[in-house]
């Protein structure tokens, strides 16, 4: 069961580069720039694969 719950959801770090990512979109939707938060969430998500894969 250990197994099946880490393929499905990573460790902490990817949880933390996910849940990092929504925050910042989902703070830009609250303020005047809301369109960048389309764009926001791809790079995010983006630059934190790339944190993942150098770890």
């Amino acid at each position: 069961m250990n197994g099946f719950i880490k393929t499905l959801f990573g460790d902490k770090n990817t949880l933390l580069v996910a849940g990092l990512s929504i925050l910042i979109a989902a703070g830009l939707l609250r303020t005047p720039a809301h369109e960048l938060a389309g764009l926001a969430l791809p790079l995010c998500l983006l630059a934190g694969a790339g944190y993942l894969a150098r770890r």
